[in-house]
């Protein structure tokens, strides 16, 4: 895991973390996000039910709590993720936001996986949790443009990279900008995942 803390705008710091994962964990993950492309489980991104509704979401999803309502440990997502709760990413939290103290005071999460193809986007929105942790992943050679992330309270784009992380507070505005994908790489699982894994307290 390689650290960077964006702390130059003290208003709106967050954390990156690129090579999340490791090469074991990624197989992992690849070889569930390629059972839900083949058995076709995404639906539509506009958000329901508890997760509130949002219409800026223009991507597909799936909420990993609704498949594994009883048995989270079948998911290789829901296993791996528990990560983020490493000693080594809270100590660089901390040192990124005074916020951090909140995240380790949080007892409830619930994740997501985004897939984004041609045209597809998330616009302007805050999310209704206390932190906001999503890690990105695409089959590389990266055949698609864009899909990064902005910040428009602080002016700030993200760089959408395989295998990285960003951890930042869920109050920040945020935004996807519109993924561009070639007509011949479209409908193959080669556009862009987001594992979206949000935290609060209950």
């Amino acid at each position: 895991m390689n650290f960077t803390l964006c702390t130059e705008n003290k208003v709106f710091p967050y954390m990156l973390v690129d090579d999340f994962y490791t090469t074991e964990e990624q197989f992992l993950i690849w070889e569930e996000l390629e059972y839900y492309r083949k058995e076709n489980l995404y639906s539509d991104g506009k958000l329901s039910g508890s997760y509130g509704v949002s219409s800026v979401a223009n991507l597909n999803r799936i909420y990993l709590e609704e498949l594994y309502p009883n048995n989270r440990e079948d998911s290789n997502i829901l296993t791996v993720y528990k990560k983020i709760l490493s000693p080594e990413v809270l100590e660089n939290y901390r040192q990124t936001t005074p916020t951090a103290r909140q995240f380790e005071n949080t007892n409830y999460d619930c994740s997501i996986v985004s897939y984004y193809e041609d045209s597809n986007n998330y616009g302007e929105h805050f999310d209704s949790f206390m932190h906001t942790v999503l890690i990105w992943f695409y089959q590389t050679p990266k055949r698609f443009e864009d899909g990064n992330l902005r910040f428009p309270e602080s002016n700030e784009t993200v760089e959408c990279i395989h295998n990285r992380m960003i951890m930042f507070p869920s109050y920040y505005l945020h935004e996807v900008d519109k993924v561009k994908l070639e007509n011949k790489y479209r409908d193959q699982g080669l556009g862009r995942y987001c594992m979206t894994h949000f935290y609060s307290k209950v």
